[in-house]
């Protein structure tokens, strides 16, 4: 068949309404048909290694991390005051090189507490455009939280009962108690959380008591990525989250 017959040909199946695909579009519809599942764990990875990039970049660099999560939003203030007090904690537990101590935040509140915030307290007006941007807002960082867990990048949490019964926290990574002291901490949550405000390291620093009472410390286990797969590191983790729950004021 000669060049111009080919061409003749493709245009009368065109007219006839049948639709010529170009190799590439096989070649893609080949790859996902044999390749679907690698591609997507390597596009789950990569998202993990994006999120944790992004972290890093925004964030001064601290050997540990500490995360909250919980119904208090923090002053530039009271990060960095409560940044300082986890400091002389650290310096307290460790002899030698004691590790600098950073604070992420990703704040969460109820929907009770968020219909509060938006709610007149003199005259009982309700900003209903307000209160659903922030819900919105709200769900997105319960994401971004549930995105940063799975870096292994923090191992020591302070989240409020929404976020830890919402993560499943007891149930996936969490570490007994029973397997980091002989006798379970006063202020026990359950078997897995201590309430921060039954802590004498809350009761002592005032710095500490912008972050609810209700507050629970959770000690995560190590990851396969992150700063915590890290034995070393893992293990400071470890001994500043003991420092924090056994803390006594001078």
């Amino acid at each position: 068949m000669s060049q111009k017959e080919h061409i003749e040909r493709e245009e009368k199946l065109t007219g006839e309404g049948i639709a010529i695909r170009h190799p590439v579009f096989f070649w893609f519809e080949n790859l996902w048909y044999h390749y679907k599942w690698t591609i997507l764990i390597v596009a789950f990875f990569l998202f993990l290694a994006i999120v944790c990039f992004a972290q890093c970049a925004t964030t001064p660099h601290k050997d540990v991390y500490i995360t909250f999560s919980g119904s208090h939003t923090m002053t530039t203030e009271e990060h960095q005051a409560i940044e300082r007090v986890l400091g002389e904690v650290s310096k307290g537990a460790f002899a030698e090189n004691p590790p600098a101590v950073g604070v992420t935040s990703y704040p969460f509140y109820t929907e009770d507490e968020l219909r509060a915030l938006y709610t007149d307290p003199e005259t009982g007006d309700f900003n209903g455009s307000a209160f659903h941007t922030a819900k919105g807002q709200n769900m997105n960082r319960l994401e971004e939280l549930s995105s940063y867990m799975m870096t292994g990048e923090c191992s020591i949490w302070l989240v409020n009962t929404s976020v830890y019964e919402a993560q499943h926290m007891s149930e996936k990574l969490a570490v007994p108690l029973a397997e980091s002291f002989e006798t379970i901490p006063a202020g026990a949550y359950d078997e897995y959380a201590i309430r921060l405000g039954d802590t004498a390291i809350y009761q002592y620093y005032e710095a500490l008591q912008v972050l609810p009472a209700d507050t629970l410390i959770v000690f995560t286990r190590s990851y396969f990525m992150g700063a915590s797969s890290d034995e070393k590191t893992y293990e400071q983790f470890k001994t500043l989250y003991r420092a924090i729950v056994e803390f006594e004021a001078p």
